[in-house]
């Protein structure tokens, strides 16, 4: 199914919530510069119990374990994502994720010619249901790997500082202008403090009419050196149109209610 056809009836859609909280959960040690796709890697099992566990919580779509994945598990991520039996977004990373030290949350590094190319074009292969361009800290990065979507629906959504501005600086107006596409049904933000989140959906409304696409973490800051976030809860509105959670929500907490 098409992402916009499943948006198109504007009922609340489920997502699922944060892969290496559920792998945690699962016992896995993620303490690896592949993160959570080491375990894609060595214990595939594990991963497909983490996507079917957020489908026995509620989940509707689970995102594949390709975000820091290397290029030869791209495919291995959608086909064990498949076998939790709903639709499955294959996740596509900003380059800042393979740098493995938090580089995402900061936009600060210079793009590989080629490096998007190559991964988008093999998780289109794959076979996903529809693309989930994820965690993106810039405008410049999101509006190229769009460019590079054919024939397949996607979702958009920044990663950001505050209320106002990716964690790169833009105002997150600016960056989902730039990323106004044919390919992309749904717009909004992932891995942002849930404070922040209302205020981000209410200015996207401002520029665009597209679906809002929400999944904040727990709240709280991202140790790179421990590959965890540390802080508390924070609550939401939970007033988008998919939504789920990222880092530090698991099961438990989606089976709540995210």
């Amino acid at each position: 199914m098409l992402l916009r056809e499943l948006l198109a009836s504007g009922r609340r859609v489920q997502l699922d919530g944060g892969l290496s909280t559920a792998l945690e959960e699962l016992g896995a040690d993620l303490d690896d510069p592949l993160w959570t796709a080491r375990i894609l890697r060595d214990q595939p099992e594990l991963v497909l119990a983490a996507h079917r566990a957020f489908v026995e919580a509620g989940a509707e779509i689970v995102i594949s374990a390709s975000y820091q994945a290397p290029d030869e598990l791209l495919a291995e991520s959608v086909r064990i994502a498949r076998q939790a039996g709903v639709l499955v977004a294959a996740s596509v990373a900003p380059y800042g994720a393979a740098l493995a030290g938090g580089q995402e949350y900061t936009g600060d590094y210079a793009i590989p010619e080629g490096w998007h190319e190559r991964r988008v074009e093999a998780l289109i292969a794959a076979e996903p249901d529809f693309l989930a361009i994820e965690t993106q800290p810039r405008a410049d990065e999101a509006a190229h790997i769009v460019s590079l979507v054919h024939d397949i629906d996607c979702w958009v959504t920044f990663t950001c500082r505050d209320g106002e501005r990716t964690w790169h600086g833009e105002r997150i107006e600016d960056a989902v202008r730039g990323v106004l596409a044919p390919p992309v049904a749904a717009v909004g933000v992932n891995c942002t403090a849930p404070q922040f989140v209302d205020e981000l959906l209410t200015r996207i409304r401002t520029v665009t009419e597209l679906p809002l696409v929400a999944y904040p973490n727990a709240g709280g800051d991202w140790d790179a050196a421990t590959k965890h976030w540390r802080g508390a809860d924070t609550p939401w509105s939970g007033s988008a149109n998919v939504v789920g959670g990222c880092c530090g929500v698991g099961p438990t907490a989606l089976g709540k209610g995210v």
